[in-house]
């Protein structure tokens, strides 16, 4: 970690670092900022609302009637706008060839992330509750992003990714699982301070270590204070470090296709189909048990009410639209053909990847309710039909922006590539009437072939990548 004496270089680097944060190049660049913009409402209204219930309600009531999870996803979010901006600045290539900068940005990330979770502990403990309750409550839902700030760069160990990547998934899955039970925020916000003070002590030096030591992880060391008779490295030769060949596997066909969607780590056929399998039922089963155990209610019930989140993963998948770094290396090795027959090429594999997968994640989901429910075989099979159309429509809809704006913020597309996530739930035939699904369905299937047919045309006469990328 490093030295908490700083040098007059070292004092002008960390002003200058804080300064990004309050300009127009960081609201432009950090396109998760307008997502973040919109839940610090949702949270502020809830805070709001469990403040005017504890007029007559106790705490713990209060809690059972508002949605907490609103102020933990801006707890959330705020460490993931941190960590785009900062990941931006230090895993950048020219980050080793400039002294200072990638110490720099690191010490401002983490004195703004102190920041944030101080004043959001400070709002927070206005329901009313102790400072060193709100404080451990906010600290707790950032364990996950404590990890993931840690989570070691793509040239390191692949063991040490996975193992740490499944780590921070697991937190994650039993932080949701915690939200299941009613009591869960409650116990966390009247906690004894002989626990919580310790246990904020012991997380805010992890999530500030994490942070700090960043540079070194994504750097040489050497690299990041270069002596006074040395040259910076090239940008060239930072950018990707020596390759041999014979290390490199051969692309299947269905790799090179994924490469236009996910560049850095395409899927094979079989993985993919492996695990669509196994995504779904795995995650709500272990999330079902864990509700059934904490809130005493079978498990069949418990998997049931999960079946939204299930839903969730219909959608979830690459950020096609948002990271469009890779397409000018990629066409210009001539595979793909113009500009038009490339971006017509992109929207060619998300709908060939979907048709494939879509329909496995959505039986995965809609056989084991039915069974559960149950649910007669011909409702199941329409069921199935709405979702997949519900998915493939939605997901196709991301690229709406292109078809409304000449060129449309990465804020913005970024709020469409969500958007499927959010509406999947309330739109899902296990909320609404069938009928009503379908009409929804069938309305998103419309407006996803308008953006698949003509949205290719937009996008090829525009700049890509983005400008602030």
């Amino acid at each position: 970690m490093a030295s908490l004496r700083l040098s007059p270089l070292e004092w002008s680097d960390l002003r200058r670092a804080l300064g990004l944060y309050f300009t127009a190049t960081f609201l432009r660049s950090n396109y998760m900022l307008l997502m973040l913009a919109c839940w610090v409402v949702a949270a502020a209204v809830t805070l709001w609302n469990i403040h005017a219930l504890l007029r007559h309600e106790t705490l713990a009531q209060a809690l059972s009637h508002a949605n907490i999870f609103n102020a933990i996803l801006v707890i959330m979010l705020v460490q993931s706008v941190l960590q785009l901006h900062a990941n931006n600045q230090i895993g950048g290539s020219q980050a080793p060839s400039i002294p200072g900068l990638a110490l720099a940005e690191a010490r401002a990330a983490s004195i703004v992330a102190g920041v944030t979770i101080l004043g959001f502990a400070g709002l927070t403990s206005l329901l009313p509750v102790p400072f060193h309750d709100a404080l451990f409550f906010v600290l707790f839902n950032a364990i996950p992003y404590a990890v993931q700030w840690y989570a070691p760069p793509r040239e390191q160990s692949g063991k040490k990714r996975v193992a740490i990547l499944f780590f921070g998934i697991a937190l994650m899955v039993g932080q949701f699982a915690l939200l299941l039970v009613s009591d869960a925020a409650y116990w966390m916000l009247t906690r004894p301070a002989v626990l919580t003070i310790p246990a904020s002590i012991i997380l805010f030096i992890g999530l500030i270590g994490s942070i700090l030591s960043l540079p070194n992880r994504l750097h040489d060391s050497k690299s990041l204070a270069p002596a006074a008779n040395e040259q910076p490295l090239p940008v060239e030769s930072t950018r990707s470090g020596p390759v041999e060949p014979s290390a490199q596997k051969p692309l299947t066909p269905y790799q090179l296709r994924q490469m236009l969607l996910a560049p850095t780590a395409p899927v094979t056929f079989r993985t993919d189909i492996l695990i669509s399998l196994i995504l779904i039922p795995v995650f709500l089963s272990v999330f079902a048990m864990i509700e059934a155990f904490l809130s005493h209610r079978s498990f069949g019930a418990a998997w049931i009410k999960s079946v939204g989140t299930g839903c969730v993963m219909l959608v979830i998948g690459d950020k096609w639209l948002l990271d469009r770094q890779h397409w000018p290396l990629l066409l210009v090795t001539g595979r793909f053909g113009s500009r038009l027959k490339f971006v017509q090429a992109v929207f060619k594999a998300k709908l060939s990847r979907m048709l494939i997968v879509t329909p496995i994640r959505v039986l995965s989901l809609v056989v084991p309710y039915a069974f559960l429910k149950p649910l007669f075989p011909a409702d199941a099979f329409y069921y199935a039909l709405d979702l997949i159309v519900l998915a493939v429509g939605m997901t196709l809809c991301s690229a709406l922006p292109f078809l409304l704006l000449r060129s449309p913020a990465k804020s913005i597309v970024f709020a469409f590539n969500l958007a499927p996530v959010l509406l999947i739930q309330l739109c899902s035939p296990f909320l609404l009437s069938l009928r009503h699904a379908a009409y929804l369905a069938i309305t998103a299937l419309v407006l996803g072939l308008l953006s698949y047919v003509f949205a290719p045309y937009r996008i090829s006469r525009s700049d890509w990548p983005y400008e602030n990328e």
